[in-house]
């Protein structure tokens, strides 16, 4: 018998290697590292999978290769080794992702069969026993002109929501360009605090990244001190 891996090949690959018994090697070393994100969840029954520790990427691969459709949400952000920071792509969700299947409780539609023998995966989410459909293949009538759940989880991961290092660059730049903007004298809009929305006057800018303005509250005048980060120009606001 084959020593083949443990997770279960798509059913293309098991037609070729029955014309080819050759080709078997060739999939057990080459790896299918396919892991980009589906097109479209539409027509898919989309269910949560509970992967091993740190076992993501290795479920992931299985489950493709296995014939299943996966979607693994990231996030980019950096962490510190060895008093480094370092960048790093890491699941939004871990231990978690989900698989899509075609033509589920169809006759002739994938179920899960395969994905018993897929190493990573531990186990599916259940809900009174069933499995937990997250995402229909079909939206319910009067749901289609809402986005589905995995749709948007997918259009905030391009959008960048949770891109943390690009967030963490874009703040920079805007604390860079309101500092050299912030002179006294400008007209800031307060944003944190309870005087979220109120206006106030730069009276004195110091080191740090700090700023100590002018605000008429109640009537009065206070002085406070902020910090740069709490408050927009109000040419940028406008």
């Amino acid at each position: 018998m084959t020593n083949l891996p443990r997770f279960a090949l798509s059913a293309k690959a098991q037609e070729l290697m029955q014309l080819a018994p050759d080709l078997v090697s060739h999939f057990r070393e080459v790896p299918i590292l396919n892991h980009e994100p589906p097109e479209t969840f539409e027509g898919l029954t989309w269910f949560v999978v509970v992967c091993n520790p740190k076992c993501e990427r290795k479920a992931q691969l299985g489950l493709r290769r296995a014939g299943y459709q996966t979607y693994l949400p990231v996030e980019r952000k950096y962490v510190e080794r060895s008093r480094k920071l370092v960048e790093t792509l890491n699941p939004l969700l871990p231990r978690y992702l989900f698989v899509g299947l075609k033509g589920y409780g169809e006759k002739g539609g994938q179920d899960f069969y395969k994905l018993r023998g897929v190493d990573g995966v531990e186990s599916l989410v259940r809900n009174d026993g069933s499995p937990l459909v997250v995402q229909a293949a079909r939206a319910k009538e009067g749901e289609s002109s809402f986005p589905q759940p995995l749709s948007r989880l997918r259009e905030r991961e391009i959008a960048g929501d949770f891109d943390h290092i690009r967030k963490a660059e874009e703040e920079k730049a805007r604390k860079k360009a309101l500092r050299a903007k912030c002179r006294p004298g400008a007209h800031v809009t307060l944003l944190n605090g309870a005087m979220t929305g109120l206006h106030a006057i730069v009276q004195k800018v110091q080191a740090g990244g700090r700023i100590e303005v002018l605000i008429n509250f109640l009537g009065g005048v206070t002085r406070a001190k902020m910090k740069l980060d709490e408050v927009e120009l109000l040419e940028a606001a406008e």
